[in-house]
C-alpha cells in the first residue's frame, strides 16, 4: 500500500499533536480574554504605582509570549505533518 507506513503514521501524529497545541492555546487565550479584569495599580507613591503597573505588564507579556510559542510550535508540527502525509504515494485502486 505505502512504501513507508511509518512515515504516514508519523505525519498523522504530527498533525494531531500540532492541531492539539493550537486548540489548547486558543482555548487558554479565549478563557483568559473572558476572565480578564483591568487592575488599576494603586500605591502610596508614584514609584509604587509604576512598579505595580510594570509587574502587571510583565506578567501579561509572559503569558502572550507563552501562547505565541505554543501556537508557533503547533504550526510547525502541522506543516511538517502535512508535508509528510503529502509525500506518501497514493495507493493504486484495482
Amino acid at each position: 500500500m505505502f512504501n513507508k507506513p511509518v512515515d504516514k503514521y508519523a505525519g498523522l501524529t504530527l498533525v494531531v499533536v500540532g492541531a492539539a497545541l493550537v486548540v489548547v492555546a486558543a482555548s487558554i487565550a479565549f478563557s483568559s480574554f473572558y476572565g480578564y479584569s483591568v487592575q488599576i495599580p494603586r500605591g502610596q507613591s508614584i514609584e509604587d504605582t509604576i512598579t505595580s503597573l510594570v509587574n502587571v505588564l510583565v506578567e501579561l507579556a509572559i503569558k502572550l509570549g507563552f501562547l505565541g510559542v505554543v501556537v508557533w510550535a503547533g504550526s510547525i508540527l502541522l506543516k511538517y505533518g502535512v508535508q509528510s502525509i503529502k509525500s506518501q504515494p497514493i495507493p493504486k485502486q484495482s
